[in-house]
């Protein structure tokens, strides 16, 4: 007994060894491993956000030589861009900048909470993933398309075009919201700073409570972080519609609103 004790202690502490820095991620022989997105799905991975440190580290590598500004976020003090950061050397620190009047260089996002799911088609474009037992824990994007491959950054033209060809379903918070196709897309035409990065909510008739990820199972409502993209001095976003949502779902149809959408 004693022997297999030691040996199931040893692999555990091997492949923790074989993971780090992500050894507080490891999951034993007997949880699905393989399948890919399957443990963020049913497990809540990082609470702490742990894992962001290794994409600043990622986005230092890629900006050797220029001060990259980030918005605010962790809740150790108001004015840290995340805790993760005050790990980093201080020369490293002082690279970071949270500038509200300067445009946001990258998205730095954390994967490992259950009821955080990730889209189906990512928005806006990912330009690194860290993952572990074949699960997205962290991605990197940007909303600078200069940043892009230029095939890419017409993809996104292609969008707005399509998207805002006929009249928005609704405004709201100063944006025009367009439904297309299994998307909600948000435009705003004078593009500052702080308008790349929204949160808003779905608010869903009739709900059926039981499609809705937890936390949302009491409430009525679906709540979404949106990325946005600088194109061409407008500000664009987007995020896909829950697909339960869609079968009985027209954003501002007459009559009716079966989406409502708040800023």
């Amino acid at each position: 007994a004693c022997a297999l004790t030691v040996a199931g202690l040893g692999a555990a502490a091997l492949e923790m060894a074989q993971i780090h820095p992500n050894q507080h991620l490891y999951f034993n022989f007997f949880a699905d491993r393989k399948t890919p997105e399957r443990l963020r799905t049913w497990y809540q991975m990082d609470y702490w956000n742990l894992m962001l440190r290794q994409g600043y580290e990622h986005i230092l590598r890629r900006e050797p030589a220029f001060t990259i500004n980030m918005k605010p976020r962790g809740w150790v003090s108001p004015g840290l861009i995340n805790h993760n950061v005050q790990i980093l050397p201080a020369t490293a620190r002082s690279r970071f900048t949270h500038d509200s009047k300067r445009a946001l260089d990258f998205y730095l996002v954390n994967h490992g909470v259950r009821w955080r799911p990730l889209p189906r088609d990512l928005f806006p474009p990912i330009l690194h993933r860290l993952k572990v037992y074949n699960n997205t824990i962290v991605t990197l994007s940007t909303p600078d398309l200069s940043r892009v491959d230029p095939a890419v950054a017409d993809e996104y033209r292609a969008l707005h075009r399509a998207a805002t060809a006929g009249e928005p379903a609704a405004r709201a918070g100063g944006f025009d919201v367009h439904l297309h196709g299994k998307r909600l897309v948000w435009v705003k035409d004078a593009c500052e700073p702080g308008a790349l990065r929204r949160s808003f909510l779905l608010k869903l008739y009739p709900v059926v409570a039981r499609f809705l990820r937890h936390p949302f199972q009491d409430r009525d409502y679906v709540e979404f972080e949106a990325y946005g993209v600088r194109l061409d001095g407008k500000c664009l976003g987007a995020a896909r519609l829950p697909d339960f949502a869609l079968t009985r779902a027209r954003l501002g149809q007459p009559g009716r609103w079966e989406v409502e959408v708040r800023f």
